[in-house]
């Protein structure tokens, strides 16, 4: 879905959750605007009635502060109910909080684990565009990394239920991603002989504290809270010098582009 109103200015590498930022940033100003505008027109007729039933109270009552406090207390309720944010405003918002949490807990891993983390992509060469929400490049491996909201969340098995969905068709989906990109970055780093043949491992990130029996990989896809993230990675076994990470990162440069410029959110 196409963002609204001009795109933020960005400078440097994309950042964790920009473009839902941004998103967030340019649709929340576009409805402030329209709310403001039906405020104002809707005024001429609730502000005169609220007034009319403010002094009519004060009067039955003999308490003209009475009719006073109604009047200020019933247009707050109107303006709070013009202004409220709507649910996709909410959601949006709340999805880049998510990105941006789980970036600074990645953060841990590109200075103690010497890795490159690429946030906010989008991975154009393929039929099926998808969103690279955040790529971490290390000497332990690589590893393509989302961030979910769950609640209500059940193990059983191979199988993970968020209510009552199973999650089945998402960890294909994102198996399937994380074989695309990897193949992608073979072929783009097949000048380095060190690299080899790319392997990526799809990682969800659960924005949690805790989540009893995690970490836990089904179907491919290894399920963490954001606590567990940076350890999981922190393997003693090296696959790759930083030389060969320079070059996987430099291939991902080139084949991920920043998500806010696709206008995607």
């Amino acid at each position: 879905m196409a963002a609204l109103g001009r795109a933020a200015r960005q400078e440097g590498p994309p950042r964790a959750g920009q473009s839902l930022q941004a998103a967030y940033t340019q649709r929340y100003g576009a409805f402030l605007a329209a709310r403001r505008r039906a405020a104002g027109l809707s005024a001429l007729w609730w502000g005169p009635t609220l007034g009319a039933v403010a002094i009519l109270a004060g009067v039955s009552t003999h308490f003209p502060v009475f009719g006073l406090v109604l009047f200020v207390l019933a247009t707050a309720a109107v303006l709070d109910v013009l202004f409220r944010r709507p649910d996709s405003l909410v959601k949006v918002k709340a999805r880049a909080s998510a990105e941006s949490a789980t970036g600074k807990e990645l953060h841990a891993v590109e200075i103690r684990g010497r890795a490159t983390v690429l946030h906010d992509r989008m991975f154009r060469a393929t039929a099926d565009p998808f969103e690279v929400e955040h790529l971490v490049l290390s000497p332990r491996g690589a590893f393509l990394i989302d961030t979910k909201q769950w609640g209500g969340i059940k193990m059983l098995g191979t199988s993970l239920y968020v209510g009552h969905a199973d999650q089945e068709s998402l960890f294909e989906a994102m198996a399937k991603r994380a074989r695309a990109l990897a193949e992608a970055l073979t072929e783009a780093s097949a000048h380095d002989e060190e690299v080899g043949i790319v392997t990526i491992h799809p990682v969800i990130a659960v924005g949690a504290e805790q989540l009893k029996g995690t970490p836990r990989t089904m179907r491919g896809v290894t399920i963490v809270t954001l606590p567990q993230l940076a350890p999981m990675m922190r393997s003693p076994d090296l696959r790759w010098s930083p030389s060969a990470v320079d070059t996987l990162s430099a291939a991902a440069e080139l084949l991920l582009v920043s998500k806010q410029s696709t206008g995607a959110v």
